[in-house]
């Protein structure tokens, strides 16, 4: 009996072991943000400028490789992509550029 409780003490903590989690140390530093997010601070200055402008000016940008152009009723998917940039076009300016 006490060679079984042995046994069985052992493998619970090995199994313990095995299933414990161990977390690194988190870096204080945030991870650069990449695609388009890493251009919104360059964002303000596109805005009220004609939408072919700003088209070529968001081409430009290193990590987009789509730009979507539509009105404030056009509809447009809202799944999430690191290389798309939105633009929404108003009195035929754009006022307001989002990634994804």
């Amino acid at each position: 009996m006490r060679r079984k409780l042995r046994s069985l003490t052992l493998t619970v903590g090995i199994f313990t072991m095995a299933c414990a989690e161990v977390v690194p140390a988190q870096s204080q530093t945030s991870p650069a943000p990449e695609g388009c997010a890493r251009h919104e601070a360059r964002f303000a200055a596109l805005l009220g400028k004609a939408p072919d402008e700003v088209r070529a000016a968001l081409q430009a940008m290193p990590g987009i490789s789509t730009v979507r152009m539509g009105g404030p009723t056009t509809p447009m998917t809202r799944d999430y992509r690191i290389d798309r940039a939105s633009m929404l076009i108003e009195s035929g300016v754009v006022t307001r550029i989002t990634c994804g």
